[in-house]
Parts: C-alpha cells; structure tokens; sequence
C-alpha cells in the first residue's frame, strides 16, 4: 500500500520541523560549553534532550503506524533541515570568529 501525496508532503515537513528543533537544541549546547560554570552540564542535558527528541519521534512514527514510506520522507525532510542548516551556519555569526 502506497502512501499519498499529502501525506508524504506532511511526513517531509515533519521530519524537517524535528531536525530544525535538533539543530536548535545543539546549537544551545555548543554555545553554552566555553561557559565557566555549568557549561558541560548544559551540554550533557541538551544532549539528553536531543536523544529524547528522536526516540520520541521514533517511538511516536511507531505508535502511528506510519509506513516505511513516511519514515523515509520524513528522513528526508530531517536530512533538508540538516543542510540547510549547516548552509546557514557556514556564513558565520556577526562578531563571531570565522571558520577554517
């Protein structure tokens, strides 16, 4: 049984709402660990956030019964996030060091 159109569109758009919220959740960690005090355990926890993020969206793919076809959409919109992303944060931040 194949999956419809709208359905896959909803599965993409999904899939890349959860990376872009991954990709804010490690863009908070990374930020927070040159702190002082707390900077390691920030990133411990958002780590730990982020993990619950995918196993939750996971676990609720499953309990949806979503087909191997959403799951693959929704990947894919993940991996959308994910480029752009990288794309947005290989210009640099303003005041910020460039990278090499």
């Amino acid at each position: 049984m194949s999956a419809s159109p709208f359905s896959l569109l909803a599965s993409v758009l999904v899939g890349a709402a959860i990376g872009a919220l991954y990709l804010a959740l490690l863009w908070m960690a990374v930020r927070r660990l040159p702190q002082d005090r707390g900077g390691l355990a920030g990133f411990v926890w958002l780590r730990i956030a982020r993990a619950a993020l995918l196993v939750g969206a996971m676990a609720a793919a499953v309990a949806l019964a979503v087909p191997a076809e959403g799951f693959v959409a929704a990947l894919v919109g993940f991996i959308i996030a994910r480029l752009a992303g990288t794309r947005l944060a290989r210009r640099g931040t303003p005041g910020g060091a460039e990278w090499k």
